[in-house]
């Protein structure tokens, strides 16, 4: 049996430690069973988010009354299966009643049907039945409108699965007047991506989208988009994009501007990176600053794989 020579003269018993999971011992495990074997169990390493979670993607602002995209994740990085029972978009803690109706269907929402707005407009929810395999990530999005009201409120990503209700909670203002509706998703449209793949150790292109939604009012010129990608993340490059400057990577930061405005449209930044050699969920973190008034944020997932 083939073994690797470089090990046979260690005296010494090695211990590797990858992410969370440790194997004791390897030198003489190598021995006895060979590289082919050490790399089936190295390949199925798992690293990047280690806890049940939800994040989303939430306009800010968000129009009087025109729709815009809402997205959500449900991040599964252990080896259990999780079955999701309910998903919401919830502004109970806002005042008055904020929202004014939803849009589902084809490209509109996924899943395409069974959405519904309850009868406060507070809360956005969809009762389902969605299995969630280990060490993958499930994405939700809906289109909704505002109701026309003047308010700052906190809206959650709740998602029930498994008998336990996960939640994170985002800012968005909402007004009475004409005004931008800023949403940030993945890959380049029109479908929004919240969670999208890659192939583990691969020098991946990725896509982010800056959407405005209104038709009312133009985000402005020189917005600032921030990419924040995981310390795993490796050779990040800028692909750039129409509508937008040359941009500035400074570790694993990436900061853009936006060079024209966006009315009733989105525009796509692209850049390159080398994905971790490690299997696993990881998170990206994208926020926009610009005018007239604009900070959407987006929490999005990488599922880093090898294919299968």
């Amino acid at each position: 049996m083939q073994r690797i020579t470089a090990l046979e003269s260690a005296r010494a018993i090695t211990i590797l430690v990858i992410g969370a999971v440790l194997i004791l011992p390897v030198y003489p495990y190598i021995l006895s069973q060979g590289t082919l074997q050490v790399f089936q169990i190295i390949r199925n390493v798992y690293s990047g988010t280690e806890t049940v979670q939800v994040t989303g993607s939430i306009p800010n602002r968000m129009d009087t009354d025109q729709f815009g995209f809402f997205g959500a994740i449900f991040w599964n990085p252990t080896s259990l299966v999780y079955q999701i029972t309910r998903v919401e978009f919830n502004a109970s803690n806002a005042i008055r009643r904020v929202l004014g109706g939803i849009q589902q269907g084809t490209g509109r929402s996924y899943p395409t049907l069974g959405w519904s707005l309850d009868g406060r407009r507070k809360v956005v929810y969809l009762t389902t039945a969605v299995i969630v395999l280990p060490h993958t990530a499930q994405e939700f999005f809906i289109r909704i409108r505002g109701n026309s009201m003047l308010e700052a409120f906190p809206i959650a990503v709740r998602i029930t699965a498994n008998g336990t209700a996960y939640q994170q909670s985002y800012r968005t203002r909402q007004v009475n007047r004409a005004s931008t509706l800023s949403v940030l998703w993945l890959g380049t449209g029109p479908r929004p991506q919240f969670s999208v793949p890659a192939l583990y150790g691969q020098e991946t292109t990725f896509y982010v989208s800056l959407q405005e939604d209104a038709n009312y009012v133009p985000i402005g010129r020189n917005g600032k988009l921030t990419i924040q990608l995981p310390p795993e993340f490796t050779n990040i490059q800028d692909i750039g994009g129409a509508g937008w400057a040359p941009a500035t990577i400074a570790g694993n930061k990436i900061e853009v501007n936006n060079i024209v405005p966006v009315q009733e449209s989105y525009i796509t930044f692209a850049f390159k990176a080398v994905v971790p050699t490690y299997k696993g969920l990881y998170m990206v973190n994208v926020s926009f600053a610009g005018t007239p008034n604009e900070h959407p944020i987006g929490n999005f997932s990488v599922r880093v794989g090898d294919g299968s």
